[in-house]
């Protein structure tokens, strides 16, 4: 039986909140600043008053609103919405696929489609893990974020990758500090459409050559609807 240890480094690798969301909570200091007057005695300011400053944080949000608009690139990520039989197989260094461990997941819409909310749970031989996270699209930095976050695993981090979802694929790559050696550890995976109701995600290791070569995959095809 897998352990739940072992378990954990079948789950899609654990995936910083966005600049807009700080900038958000930035604005609701600046706003006070912005919207003070000018006080009688030089070099005094005024205290704004509560509807300046209301005033002031409304327009802000606004921006923010429009500014964070989904576009293109969200819209991309489209064809992985939906409910999903997941299947989950370790590869040999021969490309074989072993007998795969089998789950559910729910892709969906959330925040106005500014994010891809992800939830999967797989059996592994009787110990269940779930897996939950966001995925999307940061205009600023023209990068795919993918955090992944399970019930096997307390990490808490995000992958960054380029790429194109119905094409070679979405490559994500994830950079930590292994606290025991100090040294930088470097996982990447993929997301790659194979067809409008199948898609894989991959987890990607050099091999013997350093060229990356898939040593697990989750396929997940459309599963059936019921009435």
């Amino acid at each position: 039986m897998q352990s739940p240890a072992d378990a954990a480094r079948l789950l899609p690798m654990p995936l910083p909140p966005s600049r807009l969301a700080s900038s958000f909570f930035a604005f609701l200091v600046l706003a006070a600043c912005e919207s003070g007057g000018t006080h009688p005695l030089p070099g005094v300011p005024v205290a704004p008053t509560p509807a300046a400053t209301a005033a002031a944080l409304d327009a802000q949000v606004r921006q923010l609103a429009l500014a964070s608009r989904p576009g293109t690139r969200h819209a991309a990520l489209a064809p992985l919405a939906g409910e999903w039989d997941v299947a989950l197989s370790l590869i040999s260094a021969a490309g074989d696929e072993a007998e795969p461990y089998r789950g559910h997941a729910t892709l969906g819409w959330i925040l106005g489609g500014r994010y891809m909310h992800w939830e999967a749970t797989i059996d592994f031989a009787g110990t269940s893990g779930t897996t939950t996270g966001y995925l999307g699209f940061d205009t600023g930095r023209a990068e795919y974020e993918l955090m992944m976050i399970s019930d096997l695993s307390q990490a808490m981090e995000v992958a960054h990758g380029t790429g194109d979802l119905q094409g070679p694929g979405l490559v994500f790559t994830l950079e930590r500090a292994d606290p025991r050696s100090g040294s930088t550890v470097r996982a990447r995976s993929r997301i790659r459409l194979l067809a409008a109701d199948h898609f894989v995600l991959e987890q990607l290791e050099p091999g013997a050559d350093g060229v990356d070569r898939t040593t697990r995959v989750w396929h997940y095809r459309k599963a059936p609807v019921t009435r």
